[in-house]
């Protein structure tokens, strides 16, 4: 990008919101603009953000409100003429936007006469490499985390077992709910905030992304996966475990050990220079060798069913992706190892952690024991 392009980022759709986090440090809850150039960053915001804006904005990036541009009436509104005064002010002539730019946008800014293009490559690639700071903000998100899972697993340890095996605290049937609501509070008292939060025991849990809800009950495997979004910096934890009440059938023992040596495996192959594809194949291997297979089972895919992990910083997923990706891991990479088998009619299970990558292999941004049988 020479000193005649700029790329423009509109906030509102992610990673573009949080590209604009990353370059400028400052959010709002409304859309506003920055323009990436050579020489700095420069914000449009309106008045009333204008002195947060200048407090939260990290060191070079220019402030500008529609009004110090001169614009004025519907003009200040117009995201057109805010471009374009913006352009003229960081004496830009040619545009580049990320491809979740709005279209309408796009093609107006083009027939105004504006030379604008897409850009093909990523806006912020530095943000796969975690600064310390940024580790530093991951590690309290991820403790978050840790203390919330161990509130939701206290909790379920803490239930009876009551008629068709259905669990119960006190005289109340424990719902997915209720732990769930437990974690949220547990993240609220360490400044987070729980996005999604997974508590979805049997079948329930054989759909990854299925939150959970009703009814727990015994024997059966309880997943628990939390992801916080710290409230101050915006960096996000994330951590999966997989748990069971009473004991478990010995298929399912197998399925969670089957899964737990996957994970183990896979952490020790963590290190810079390794091919993220390579963790993933492991994974599997693990998963074939112990009779686990993936495949399609009347109309419904089974097994292993999802990538090995992912990266994480101010989006919940983001680069390096762990599994089918072809990236090489480096050295300040935080990402997710978080194998699992899901089988309708035996369960699922999932075991998660985050970790950095460091110069000789990583390490956990926090602690959090790995117990499947609650007795």
């Amino acid at each position: 990008m020479n000193q005649l392009t700029g790329h423009i980022l509109l906030s509102g759709s992610s990673p573009s919101t949080t590209n604009i986090h990353y370059l400028s440090g400052f959010t709002a809850p409304d859309p506003f603009l920055y323009l990436k150039t050579t020489t700095g960053g420069y914000l449009l915001v309106s008045s009333m953000e204008k002195g947060r804006a200048e407090k939260q904005s990290t060191p070079g990036t220019q402030v500008y409100t529609p009004e110090d541009l001169g614009l004025k009436g519907k003009k200040a509104w117009n995201r057109v003429e805010q471009i374009r005064v913006l352009m003229e002010r960081a004496s830009i002539r040619r545009l580049l936007v990320s491809s979740d730019f709005p279209v309408g946008l796009f093609q107006t800014l083009k027939k105004k006469g504006i030379r604008i293009s897409v850009e093909k490559n990523e806006a912020c690639p530095e943000r796969k490499i975690k600064t310390a700071d940024e580790i530093s903000k991951l590690r309290k998100s991820q403790r978050a985390a840790v203390m919330a899972m161990k509130a939701g697993i206290d909790l379920i340890a803490s239930s009876k077992t009551g008629a068709q095996s259905c669990l119960y605290i006190g005289k109340e049937k424990l719902t997915s709910e209720i732990v769930r609501h437990l974690i949220h509070k547990t993240l609220i008292d360490h400044d987070c905030a729980g996005v999604e939060t997974i508590v979805a025991g049997g079948d329930q849990g054989t759909d990854p992304h299925e939150r959970g809800h009703g009814p727990l009950y015994a024997g059966q495997s309880i997943i628990m996966d939390i992801f916080p979004r710290s409230e101050k910096t915006g960096y996000w934890g994330d951590i999966t475990r997989t748990v069971c009440r009473g004991p478990a059938n010995p298929e399912l023992k197998k399925l969670y050990n089957a899964v737990k040596a996957a994970q183990a495996a896979a952490l020790k192959e963590v290190k810079p220079g390794i091919c993220a594809d390579d963790i993933h194949r492991l994974c599997q291997d693990i998963f074939e060798k112990r009779g686990f297979q993936t495949l399609e089972k009347e109309g419904r895919h089974v097994g292993f069913i999802h990538g090995t992990g992912h990266g994480v910083g101010l989006d919940i997923h983001e680069r390096p992706r762990v599994g089918r990706s072809g990236e090489i891991l480096e050295a300040g990479n935080v990402i997710t190892i978080e194998p699992g088998l899901y089988y309708p009619g035996l369960g699922g299970v999932r075991i998660e952690d985050t970790v950095v990558v460091t110069q000789s292999g990583f390490r956990f941004l926090a602690a959090c024991p790995k117990k499947f049988e609650l007795l």
